[in-house]
């Protein structure tokens, strides 16, 4: 098995909204894929956790409606986070804290990650991002 494909596809299938439990499972298929066997040497029902896990890597993001960042509800603080955060966090989160939704920090379970987007949150509301 291949750690480092294990780590990446879990990481873009949760980062992507997947069940924790199907993104293992997808990921540990994918980490054994044997690519000189048919079908990757994937088993019928190895075939069919992979399809109910490609949505997840296949469907838009809630950022995929805007042309720019600047076309955002509020430029600066979708900037500030996508900046920061854009393919560590699920976009549903950044969203929520770039639109002023201080439970979205509750979401992050990285102290690290957490810390610095609670700082980030901050100074912006600081700054009165969110107000009218």
């Amino acid at each position: 098995m291949s750690d480092n494909i294990f780590s990446v596809a879990l990481n873009a299938l949760t980062n992507n909204g997947c069940p924790e439990g199907l993104a293992q499972s997808a990921a540990f298929i994918v980490a054994n894929d044997d690519p000189f066997q048919p079908d990757l040497g994937r088993t019928p029902e190895q075939q069919q956790i992979i399809q109910e896990a490609l949505p997840y890597l296949q469907s838009g993001g809630i950022y995929d409606q805007f042309e720019t960042i600047d076309s955002t509800p509020n430029p600066l603080t979708h900037g500030q986070f996508l900046g920061n955060f854009g393919g560590e966090l699920p976009d549903e989160t950044i969203w929520r804290l770039a639109q002023g939704d201080e439970t979205a920090l509750s979401d992050i379970a990285d102290g690290g990650t957490k810390q610095q987007a609670s700082d980030i949150f901050n100074r912006l509301k600081e700054l009165g991002a969110w107000e009218p």
